[in-house]
């Protein structure tokens, strides 16, 4: 294969993965040329699904904590929890204070503490000179601390561990931001206190909005939300999620997706498991999952949730275009592929391969709809095939392969980045694979 054929064969994603390897740079084939071929617009979402997250109304804590240390390295492609943090905040120094807001409006089914604890151990990873991130640089937040209290925080407003508590005892903002015609004081929390911001709602639907996600979880972050619930919240909440004081510092909206409400939200009790974490950098089409994933399980309020194409459309928050979604499903990452995966997709799939790195074997999965002709073959990094890893017709569902890191001549590889591409019918996609000895 020519260069020219490889390179054209990449997804999106691929693509910029591949730019952000060191050493790519230094490629005969420049950056422009390459660039032609492939729209840089690709939104990646990571959405880690384990059965083991939940038993009935428990949660797992130390199953969900691997679920997110997998969801932050498989988004950020940094293999370090701690530097995969690290790398989504921009300047971040030892000093920065993240801001956490979570959900706690209907304590039956808030973003459970096992959720947002993981995100502060990943945070605390994060290392400056030798030492970890200060624990007491991490504020959890909400609209009031005996919400917060009641869905199984700790409150403390010292200056030692993790910070948490309401906007009751933060206070609000004296100046007051335009939000669609509405003025509203935002948190001091955010206003004077936070550098950073990470977004962490609940899967629910909503009476009024159609659904309650990250967009509109930040009713919380200002001190009257009821004078935004007309029309549907629309245009309300978009309009807050685009204050300046909002939108540049919010950096990863993660949807705690361990339980969900389908109707007579936000309120009430669970009403389906789907074991989830959803993470994603752009808010509406991290919304946009939630949406659907609420629509897949009976939802029948999705037609309200207009807010999320209006952030789109007339804000400019994110994406609604699922052609611009790039949306990586890993499953149980506690105890490898499930084979037998009820929830059987429609279309071809490619999913990231298991372990990455990896220095002894790795699992490639791939899913195929219908019986079908397959090509799953191992590239380099110059667009040489090295291994054939599947050639032949390959029946109907999921399909798991394992490259031990070998060529077709049965040589180890060099160390290094590569590629694995699959080709059915019209499917062609790639993910990258790094090889260490």
């Amino acid at each position: 294969m020519t260069l020219d054929r490889f390179f054209k064969s990449l997804d999106r994603r691929t693509f910029l993965k591949v730019l952000s390897f060191t050493g790519l740079s230094g490629l005969v084939y420049p950056r422009k040329l390459i660039a032609q071929y492939i729209p840089l617009d690709i939104v990646p979402i990571i959405v880690v699904e384990d059965d083991t997250a939940t038993d009935l109304y428990e949660i797992n804590s130390e199953t969900v904590q691997i679920m997110m240390d997998t969801a932050i390295t498989a988004f950020t492609q940094v293999q370090d929890p701690g530097e995969a943090w690290k790398s989504i905040f921009p300047g971040i120094t030892a000093t920065s204070i993240i801001a956490i807001k979570v959900n706690t409006l209907f304590t039956s089914i808030p973003t459970h503490p096992e959720v947002t604890y993981a995100v502060c151990e990943g945070l605390k990873l994060m290392d400056f000179d030798g030492e970890s991130f200060p624990e007491n640089n991490i504020i959890i937040y909400d609209e009031q601390s005996y919400r917060l209290s009641q869905s199984g925080y700790e409150v403390n407003t010292s200056d030692e561990g993790i910070r948490c508590y309401g906007n009751n005892e933060a206070g609000y903002s004296t100046e007051y931001y335009n939000v669609a015609g509405r003025n509203q004081r935002i948190s001091r929390i955010i206003t004077e206190s936070a550098d950073y911001l990470i977004n962490i709602p609940v899967l629910k639907n909503h009476s009024i909005a159609g659904v309650t996600l990250a967009l509109k979880n930040h009713y919380g972050t200002c001190n009257a939300p009821g004078q935004l619930h007309g029309n549907y919240c629309d245009p309300y909440v978009p309009a807050l999620n685009a204050l300046p004081v909002i939108n540049d510092k919010q950096c990863l909206n993660i949807c705690d997706a361990l339980y969900g409400i389908r109707s007579g939200g936000p309120g009430g009790y669970p009403q389906f498991i789907a074991n989830r974490i959803i993470m994603s950098q752009d808010i509406v089409a991290g919304d946009c999952v939630g949406r659907d994933l609420l629509e897949e399980n009976g939802c029948n309020t999705i037609w309200m949730a207009t807010h999320i194409d209006t952030a789109a459309t007339d804000y400019d928050l994110g994406t609604n275009d699922p052609d611009e979604m790039d949306i990586t499903h890993i499953i149980n990452p506690t105890t490898g592929i499930d084979d037998n995966n009820p929830s059987l997709p429609n279309q071809f799939k490619l999913r990231q391969n298991f372990p990455n790195p990896f220095n002894s074997e790795t699992r490639v999965q791939f899913y195929v709809p219908n019986s079908t002709e397959t090509s799953l073959r191992i590239f380099n990094i110059q667009g040489q095939s090295v291994r054939v890893l599947v050639e032949k017709t390959t029946p109907a569902g999921w399909h798991n392969i394992t490259w031990n890191g070998r060529d077709d001549s049965g040589n180890m590889v060099a160390s290094g980045v590569y590629l694995c591409r699959m080709q059915a019918e019209r499917f062609n996609k790639s993910i990258i694979l790094e090889f260490l000895k």
